[in-house]
């Protein structure tokens, strides 16, 4: 249950103050109950109507506010106010100038504008039927109550007392009263907070019926016992409003829980009043059986209504299948060749991942015989192993690559398998081979260019030692005498030479011109000397262009791997020593030493 600090904060003080006061009056002869009355009357009017603001001002807050109830509710009090004015104006006066018929008209005034604003609050969108359905019940439980109130008073009222027309205004203020409240419970469908604020109003209504008849038909016992009765209709109120406030919430729709199979039973106790009691006319049980055959014919209409609103929606709904069911068998008639025809392979899965159908490119790629994959073949046995990789792509025994695109079948939230497409990407694939094999090898020699070495020195850093730079003697006065294809052949002719000598962890690369860098390998300077004597043996022997002989040296500069150096300055270090054998004699070779 939530906090109520509104019901917890005024709720509990003023049911303390009222009993304290009402038992104050009662133990003390000379404080007058009525003057107490008076006081908690006016106390708890002045109460009341800041209750109400308050509840008018809290449903601001609400997305649909029903402000207005309360508005209605504030004017009903303040008519309540002025029969107050004129009730204590009526029995503190010696004169009697006012009577209290006054009084009781605002009452009564209150009494209807009160009602009418729990009209407005719970009338709902039922049909006509309904609402004449529940009027019906409202008005038989009212006459039930009448036919045994007129016999109870009937015992004990003298029948010679004429209280007319008074006795007739709080008959009907009572009457109305309950008819409401009755009509509420079988026609509401709001709220439990809303339901709960209405009860207790409702109740405060049923009390002051109550001490009107009282009032009424035993004055006396009313001026010794129930005098304090309007505070307790005043609590009931404050009670309702401080509820509402407390929990004041969107309203939701929920069904009505009052019963209303038990309502002919009511038939009961009258008949056995009727064989009890034989003297005079007793026709209370005829008024009852009436009313009860009259709500038959309505129920048996409204039941009549309703099977035929049943039967017209089950032949509106049959209809609606039926062409749902057409235009459904029509879309599959526009679909299948669609999915037939398609030119990438579509397989359909059902919710176990088992295959139902195959377009015709995917029986060509598979070896299907049919639409519906009845039999699985070899290959396609090796594209569920592919699947169960959950990889994105397929390579069939063809080695045709194909991208997998799922696309998943839904209704209603819920998962009826899906199409997988297998869309060819072989020749993009290549393609993107062919793009990522020209971007790390060189153009003329095919062998690995200068990003190709920045990838290998990132990738195997441990598995070499040495890097030589190979610079090409005499290149330029070739190039210059012979032109650019006999170079271009001089430099395809030594990236050949230099990639058939290379041993496993070796690798040559060219920079760029007639530069060649080569990632290498040795145990020590001695055995590293050796290896690149070799190099440059094989690279001095004649090249052959268009029957003209021509003749190449290199100088190699190599430098060795020292932890933590990056490439660039492996590079210079390599240059350097390179560029020292340039200076002296050409055709060979030097280490770079860092203590140099």
């Amino acid at each position: 249950m939530q906090r109520s600090p509104y019901f917890i904060k005024w709720f509990p003080p003023l049911l303390i103050i009222s009993t304290v006061l009402i038992l104050i009056s009662f133990t003390h002869d000379s404080i007058s109950n009525l003057l107490i009355e008076q006081i908690l009357q006016y106390m708890s009017l002045l109460l009341l109507a800041f209750f109400i603001l308050v509840a008018y001002k809290k449903e601001q807050s609400l997305i649909v506010p029903r402000r207005k109830f309360w508005l209605l509710a504030l004017g009903s009090l303040t008519l309540s106010v002025l029969g107050s004015i004129l009730e204590t104006i009526h029995l503190f006066s010696s004169s009697g100038t006012v009577s209290g018929v006054y009084s009781l008209v605002f009452f009564s005034l209150s009494h209807y504008l009160f009602l009418f604003a729990i009209f407005y609050r719970i009338v709902s969108k039922k049909g006509f039927g309904q609402h004449v359905l529940a009027a019906m019940d409202a008005f038989i439980l009212m006459t039930f109550l009448a036919l045994v109130a007129f016999y109870i008073l009937n015992e004990f009222v003298d029948p010679t007392v004429n209280t007319f027309p008074y006795s007739l205004i709080v008959i009907i203020n009572t009457s109305l009263g309950l008819f409401v409240f009755f009509y509420f419970s079988f026609i509401q469908d709001t709220h439990w907070v809303s339901r709960t604020t209405l009860f207790l109003l409702f109740l405060s209504i049923f009390i002051r019926g109550l001490y009107e008849i009282s009032s009424v038909y035993f004055p006396d016992f009313t001026t010794t016992y129930l005098i304090f009765s309007p505070i307790f209709i005043r609590l009931a109120q404050s009670a309702a409003i401080l509820w509402h406030i407390d929990h004041i919430v969107e309203g939701t729709s929920t069904s009505s829980v009052v019963q209303r199979a038990w309502l002919p039973l009511l038939s009961l106790p009258l008949f056995l009043h009727y064989l009890i009691e034989q003297e005079g006319e007793k026709r209370d049980i005829f008024i009852i059986l009436f009313l009860l055959i009259v709500r038959q014919i309505l129920i048996t209409r409204q039941h009549s209504s309703i099977v035929r609103q049943l039967d017209t929606r089950n032949e509106q709904l049959t209809i609606r299948v039926t062409r749902r069911t057409e235009q459904i068998k029509a879309s599959e008639q526009q679909v299948i060749p669609l999915f037939l025809g398609h030119p990438d392979p579509i397989v359909r899965f059902n919710q176990a991942k088992e295959p139902i159908y195959a377009n015709r490119a995917a029986q060509r790629i598979f070896g299907l015989s049919d639409m519906g994959v009845d039999r699985l073949t070899t290959e396609f046995r090796h594209f569920q192993t592919a699947l169960m990789q959950n990889s994105n792509h397929y390579q069939n025994q063809s080695n045709q690559q194909f991208e997998l695109i799922p696309i998943p079948i839904m209704i209603a939230d819920t998962s009826f398998g899906q199409f997988l497409i297998l869309h060819d990407v072989t020749d993009r694939m290549e393609r993107q081979q062919q793009i990522e094999y020209y971007a790390y090898h060189d153009g003329l020699t095919d062998i690995g260019n200068r990003r190709a070495l920045e990838r290998t020195f990132n990738q195997q850093s441990s598995t070499f030692n040495y890097l030589a730079l190979i610079d090409l003697d005499g290149f330029k006065l070739i190039n210059d005498t012979y032109g650019h294809e006999a170079g271009d052949y001089i430099l395809i002719e030594v990236a050949r030479r230099l990639s058939t000598e290379l041993v496993a962890d070796e690798s040559v690369y060219r920079l760029g011109g007639d530069e060649f860098a080569l990632l290498m390998s040795a145990e020590d300077e001695l055995s590293l000397r050796r290896r690149c004597k070799l190099f440059l043996n094989f690279l001095c022997h004649s090249y052959v262009h268009h029957g003209q002989t021509l003749h190449v040296s290199a100088s190699i500069g190599v430098a060795p791997y020292v932890e933590g150096t990056n490439l660039e300055q492996w590079l210079k270090y390599a240059d350097l020593a390179m560029y020292r054998v340039k200076h002296q004699d050409k055709n060979g070779i030097a280490v770079y030493h860092f203590e140099e």
